[in-house]
């Protein structure tokens, strides 16, 4: 993993796991163990999601450099879809008769937005080089 993969990954990470901690307890304030438990849940499942894509993506973009936007744009839907799947399984089998499903809810899109906003955060902030300036001088 390069420096700067590892530094837009924790700049993702990092603020999503805090964001999660105190989704967590927000809900055990206002919902007890049941929202502690469900906001849990839903705090490790979307860290899971999303820090599994970033890290395909990352595999992919280490292999062929060249693939990054598709590889970004594909691990996005792919994390996604498997996280509106799980969401909608889970909110539907007897697991969650004893939770609190709205602080499920709320705790996971609050995760789902901070990632999102770390991790753009974190990718501006990077200054990855768009074109490599050797490769060029190289050529030619």
């Amino acid at each position: 993993m390069q420096e700067h993969d590892a530094r837009i990954l924790r700049g993702a990470a990092l603020p999503s796991a805090a964001c999660g901690a105190l989704a967590i307890a927000v809900s055990a304030l206002f919902a007890g163990t049941a929202g502690a438990l469900s906001s849990a849940l839903g705090v490790a499942i979307v860290l899971a999601c999303f820090g599994l894509g970033q890290w395909a993506v990352l595999l992919v973009t280490r292999r062929n450099p060249d693939l990054f936007l598709a590889a970004s744009l594909g691990g996005f839907v792919v994390k996604t879809a498997v996280l509106g799947v799980l969401l909608v399984t889970l909110g539907r089998s007897p697991l969650m008769a004893g939770l609190n499903s709205d602080a499920f809810v709320y705790s996971s899109l609050a995760v789902v937005v901070v990632w999102l906003g770390g991790q753009v955060h974190a990718t501006s902030k990077a200054k990855i080089l768009h074109v490599d300036p050797s490769e060029e001088s190289e050529s030619t």
